[in-house]
């Protein structure tokens, strides 16, 4: 399946290894990509008035970007960003699959964290969906709440 992306062929091990190289760059870009939505995600609710608890929570389950406070509630935050939407838009990323991962993921952080968090009666899962130009400057960010209905 590589190939047909690298435009190769048939890959000699040479081939391989370059391509490794390439998938790593690319892993790590887009983990930095994922790691500069997430601080612009967080600067953009904190002025809104969301309170942070935390970041990047993860456990066996899966992970979710932003756990904040806005008010009552307990919000669990996807964050999507895309450098620019030719191929699609940041919220076309989140599907019911993704959801329902979230949804889990926010149940047993609200079982293994009750102390941390008892004095919450309501939560929510909202979604910060960006888009950047190719030199990071925001073109356009929403804010979904309660996405998960």
């Amino acid at each position: 399946m590589w190939q047909k992306h690298c435009n190769i062929g048939r890959a000699n091990s040479l081939d391989r290894a370059t391509y490794k190289e390439i998938l790593i760059m690319y892993k790590k870009e887009n983990y930095n990509k994922g790691k500069n939505g997430e601080e612009k995600a967080l600067e953009f609710l904190m002025k809104k008035g969301f309170g942070l608890i935390e970041m990047n929570y993860e456990n066996k389950i899966g992970e979710i970007d932003l756990i904040m406070i806005d008010n009552d509630w307990l919000v669990f935050v996807e964050v999507k960003l895309k450098v620019g939407d030719k191929f699609g838009t940041p919220e076309e990323m989140i599907n019911k699959k993704k959801l329902s991962q979230i949804k889990r993921v926010a149940e047993s952080y609200l079982v293994l964290e009750k102390k941390k968090i008892k004095r919450f009666e309501k939560f929510r899962i909202d979604a910060v969906c960006m888009v950047t130009d190719e030199g990071k400057e925001i073109l356009r960010i929403n804010h979904y709440e309660n996405v998960y209905v």
